[in-house]
């Protein structure tokens, strides 16, 4: 999946994302209308239940705001490299100081790569610069949203 603004591409910041969320390597969640402003202020915390049919896969989440137009612009990203088997896999986003307006929604999106804003990981499990491209695997995920393994988002609220 390319990378488009946040704080490790260029160009850097907020960026319209709506035609990357639509691709099909990007799972997206996005919440209802918010009925109030939300004011957030700190660190933004995810955590996913995943497995992966690879010895290591990399998550890359990113949290946008939804306008009621339509138009999605990214506020916040986190990147991580997992060994498969760790349990939830956590993600710590940038930190942020906003406010969402009454109206719009928050969208979580989730991809295995991010790209060039980091390295893609060809999933081998072998340590970074050792991995040869050919060797490269294509890597099925697939993440838990509820039972006994709830994936969840923990946003600094401010009242």
């Amino acid at each position: 999946m390319p990378s488009l603004g946040g704080h490790a591409a260029f160009p850097a910041g907020p960026m319209e994302r709506s035609a990357i969320d639509c691709r099909t390597d990007v799972l997206t969640y996005t919440s209802a209308p918010l009925t109030a402003d939300l004011h957030l202020a700190g660190d933004i915390i995810v955590e996913v239940f995943c497995t992966a049919d690879a010895p290591s896969f990399d998550l890359c989440a990113i949290l946008s705001e939804v306008k009621d137009s339509g138009s999605v612009y990214n506020f916040s990203q986190g990147f991580v490299r997992v060994n498969s088997g760790e349990k939830p896999v956590i993600i710590v986003l940038q930190a942020t100081c906003m406010q969402i307006a009454k109206g719009n929604a928050l969208r979580l999106s989730l991809s295995a790569a991010c790209f060039p804003a980091y390295d893609v990981n060809p999933g081998t499990g072998a340590p970074d610069g050792e991995a040869r491209a050919i060797d490269a695997k294509i890597i099925t995920l697939t993440v838990s949203c509820g039972g006994n393994c709830p994936s969840q988002i923990l946003l600094p609220i401010v009242d």
